[in-house]
């Protein structure tokens, strides 16, 4: 039997949400305060989505105001199922300041009371981390409420100092009954990640990892995109390799090739893989992979872990200059990436040029020795283009590594011999995409005759050809 709002003649209350899912934040606060039956209506789409976006020069968003009404209120809780929280600072000064904090008043005493019955053996310092105002603190706060959390999102200044929010998960997840927190039972998509730029948190020599990696456990996640920090020794947090049945798609960012195999071996019906390589010549704590040789032979290595399924494939590559540096620092690539052509379920592709074929101009590497036989989309950016800028001012062995040498006619050279037997060796290939960040005006890089001559090829193969400009490609 439908129930009915008074004042509203006798429209159903699923009727009412029909509408009430297209108003907004504020016109939902406002039909909160028409009266009780209205308000009892309306809460759970006004509660259903947390999005929160932290402009430069703005205050932090009310997350205090949020769990002071929430704890008081927990059936408010229940109705969250969305956290999305975000920042938008300009990415060189976002750290200038150090971390930023969230203003805290000398009246804490429900936030204590609740931590303190959690029952969490960490309980003092996550009470000293919320006086503190660390921002990592309040959303640990936020993510031990009884939600029913399908979807989070946490941007870079959320995620610089992770420890308390790591242990929210872990606890939750491999001692559920020991404690009072959610279990997390509906969480499908999660994003935890933090900027690569410059900041404090990447001299840091307490790892995330251990923050992370409880989120492959998740019983049901489908898509996740994480930044994991390089650990010295790379260990799952139990016992036992987690088994994320239905991850379907996965973004990692800066963890190493050495570490990635460790994590896509778990990922049995992984079917989109989004990898990012980063070296960072700025960070002053370094291991011994944290090198600015990318190794493609473990990056070969790990795929083939989920060849069997992947379906989706993006990798991406980029280089930060240091603290301060002129120049983009030199790396170098070693072994192949010969195991892309045995990626039988591929049918989307993008991947770094100097991936394929090196940073050296050598026109008989062939694109069809590497190109997926299944292939339909494939995407060439030019990553590392502007990378080994300062092999001049090199006084160990990279002063001698390959900068890049690719001319656009020599790439359209590649392009054509593997398109003149296209049909035999990538039967299914429907559209090549070049991605270009950089382009050299200066010796007319890219002008309109070559273009030309790259439109013209995709219509005497019968295939589509495109050229994008992107600025925001990594470089």
């Amino acid at each position: 039997k439908h129930q009915t709002l008074s004042g509203f003649h006798t429209c159903p209350v699923e009727i009412l949400g029909l509408i009430f899912k297209f108003l907004s934040p504020a016109e939902l606060r406002v039909l909160c305060f028409v009266n009780k039956d209205f308000c009892t209506a309306t809460e759970p789409f006004l509660y259903s989505k947390v999005r929160w976006i932290w402009k430069e020069g703005h205050p932090p968003p009310p997350i205090t105001l949020l769990l002071r009404t929430i704890i008081c209120k927990p059936q408010l809780a229940a109705y969250i199922t969305n956290i999305h929280l975000d920042v938008d600072f300009p990415w060189r000064c976002a750290w200038s300041q150090g971390f930023p904090k969230v203003p805290v008043g000398s009246d804490m005493d429900e936030f204590i009371i609740f931590i303190r019955g959690t029952g969490v053996p960490y309980a003092d310092l996550w009470i000293q981390a919320l006086r503190n105002g660390r921002i990592d603190a309040f959303v640990a706060l936020l993510l031990a409420q009884p939600l029913n959390l399908r979807y989070l999102y946490l941007g870079n200044v959320f995620t610089q100092e992770s420890t308390l929010i790591g242990m929210v998960f872990r606890l939750s997840l491999f001692k559920p009954m020991d404690y009072k927190l959610p279990g997390f039972q509906h969480l499908q998509d999660v994003s935890l990640l933090f900027c690569e730029c410059q900041n404090p948190a990447h001299d840091k020599k307490i790892r995330n990892t251990a923050d992370v990696l409880p989120l492959f456990y998740l019983p049901n996640i489908q898509h996740l995109s994480v930044s994991i920090e390089n650990p010295v020794t790379f260990t799952w947090p139990t016992g036992h390799l987690p088994d994320p049945l239905n991850l379907t798609s996965l973004h990692l960012t800066s963890v190493w090739e050495i570490y990635l195999g460790e994590l896509l071996s778990v990922t049995r019906n992984l079917k989109a893989l989004n990898y990012h390589w980063h070296y960072d010549e700025g960070i002053t704590f370094r291991d011994q992979f944290a090198t600015p040789v990318i190794d493609l032979g473990r990056l070969a290595g790990a795929i083939s872990h989920v060849r069997g399924t992947l379906t989706d494939l993006t990798i991406t590559a980029s280089c930060a200059r240091g603290r301060g540096g002129p120049f983009n620092p030199a790396v170098k690539t070693q072994g192949l990436l010969d195991v892309l052509i045995n990626l039988d379920m591929v049918k989307r592709l993008e991947v770094p040029w100097v991936f394929l074929v090196g940073f050296a101009q050598d026109t008989t590497r062939r694109l069809q020795d590497v190109i997926p036989r299944n292939i339909e989309f494939l995407f060439i950016s030019d990553n590392l283009k502007n990378q080994n800028e300062d092999d001049m001012f090199h006084s160990d062995e990279r002063h001698n590594w390959p900068v890049w040498e690719w001319e656009d006619r020599a790439i359209l050279g590649l392009i054509q011999t593997w398109l003149e037997h296209w049909k035999t060796c990538t039967p299914y290939l429907r559209g090549v995409t070049l991605l270009i960040s950089y382009i050299d005006t200066d010796i007319g890089e890219w002008g309109p005759s070559v273009r030309d001559e790259l439109r013209e090829l995709g219509a005497r193969y019968g295939v589509s050809l495109e050229l994008i400009v992107d600025n925001t490609c990594s470089w």
